[in-house]
Order: structure tokens, then sequence, then C-alpha cells
């Protein structure tokens, strides 16, 4: 099985004397980009998303909601609060939504969570609170060149688990073999195909013709939504040319670890 990756290749060329930019990067999300929390129906969960102006001067922040979706070809979109099947955008209450930080200043976004009561509820929904720097006007006159403002946003997800309610399944979308220069990699793409957030960690124990282990390679666990899924990559250091077999396994928890064997030609 093969995967083919999404490329997407981006050219610009500009044909001035002078190229300037001019960005909003110093505004920091301080306490993390995921919230995650876990209420029965009915109840209500209050956090806060810490922000920080790193820069020498006065920076404006705009607070909004939106949908995230992202695939394991690197596609990822940011669409409309209430877009998404599992989106819990309708239960988030937010403030401020604008903000003017002073040099070195820090301030708070409190937002609330509220679960509705309705049964049909069950496993993981979401949705993220961008927090964004606006970049101010360009007020000096320019006769030459090229500017370009560059606004950054952070995208925090606000992750909601419906107690201990939901499927959790995954599977594996397909498999790789490449090499960065050094080792050999096999890339691996999963999804999650349950009802709730699951972080596989993907393992692979590789064999020889003889049947004599010849080690066992990991990744980091990375977290997938349901709906969603991942790609990660097991570098297979020490591993000479030759055909191998594998077992292939992703533990999410205890109770549910996902395997297959698979052939290897390296």
């Amino acid at each position: 099985m093969r995967l083919q990756y999404l490329t997407r290749i981006f050219s610009l060329v500009v044909f001035f004397s002078s190229f300037t930019i001019f960005t909003s990067a110093n505004i920091l999300v301080l306490n993390g980009l995921t919230h995650e929390s876990t209420g029965e129906l009915g109840t209500k969960s209050k956090d806060r998303i810490e922000i920080q102006n790193n820069g020498s001067e006065e920076r404006s922040v705009r607070v909004y909601l939106r949908d995230y979706w992202f695939s394991y070809t690197g596609e990822s979109r940011h669409d409309e609060p209430g877009t998404l099947d599992r989106s819990n955008a309708a239960w988030v209450n937010f403030s401020p939504q604008l903000l003017t930080l002073q040099p070195n200043e820090k301030a708070f976004v409190d937002f609330e969570v509220s679960v509705p009561q309705i049964d049909s509820l069950k496993g993981t929904y979401w949705s993220v609170i961008m927090v964004e720097g606006i970049v101010p006007p360009d007020t000096v006159a320019s006769t030459r060149g090229v500017k370009i403002n560059t606004a950054i946003r952070y995208a925090v997800q606000i992750i909601t688990n419906i107690g201990e309610t939901g499927t959790k399944d995954l599977q594996f979308l397909g498999l790789e073999l490449a090499n960065d220069g050094t080792n050999n990699l096999l890339n691996v793409a999963v999804e999650n195909t349950g009802e709730c957030i699951l972080r596989p960690e993907i393992s692979l124990e590789v064999f020889d013709e003889n049947g004599i282990s010849q080690g066992i390679f990991k990744a980091d666990r990375r977290k997938t939504l349901p709906g969603t899924s991942i790609s990660t990559s097991l570098v297979l250091e020490g591993i000479k040319p030759g055909n191998y077999t594998a077992i292939l396994v992703a533990d999410c928890d205890e109770d549910h670890i996902y395997g297959t064997n698979i052939s290897l030609e390296i």
C-alpha cells in the first residue's frame, strides 16, 4: 500500500528593489494551544487563555471562534463555527473579543463551555478560539518596494468530552517506505473513525526471515479527533536492506489497541 501525499508548491517573484515584511508575531499564547475538559450533559466548565504582547509597541488582538478539521495529507480547515457535525462552538462563550496590550502586558480571554442537556450527545466535540494579532495600518508613505503585513494567529483548541461516552475506533489508511538520507522510514497514516478523541502511540516490531526480532520502533503519541487523520514516521534505524515481516500497532489505551501484520522490502 502506498500513500499519495498532497504537495503544494507556491512561487512568488517580486521585481522591486526593496522588500519589507511587517509582522505581529510578538503576540504570544502562554498557556498552551489545547484546553480539554470532561463533563456530563447540562454541566459547565470555565477556563482562560493567557496572552502576552512580547513586543516593544502597543498591539491589538482580535478573538473569534472557528471550527477545525485536519487530515494526514497536511490539509486543514478553519470553517465557520457550527459547520462540523462535532462542533461545540455553540456551547462556547468568551470575552473579550477585542483587546489592546501595552508592551510586555499580559491579559486573559475567559471562556465558558456549557454542555447542553441533549441525550444524543456522545464522545468528543471541539472548536477553536482564534487569537489574532492585528497589524496596525502603515502610516508611512513608501515610494519604492513592496511591503507585506503578516498577521500571526493562534488556534486554541477547545475540546469537550461527554463523560465516558462514545465509541473508540481507528483505521490504518496506508503505509509508505521512505528514506531521509540517513535512515529508512515507515510513514503511517491513521484515521479516527470513532466518536472519541484518540492519542495513538504507533509502534512497529520488525522480524527478519528467520523470525528474529530486529527491534521495536516507536513514534510519539499524537492527538486525532473523530473524523480527522494524522501521519507519523517511524525511523527504522539500523535495519539493513532485505525482506522482513512486522507487526504494526496503534496503542490508544489499555482497552483499545489496533494492529496489523505487514511485509517490508527494504
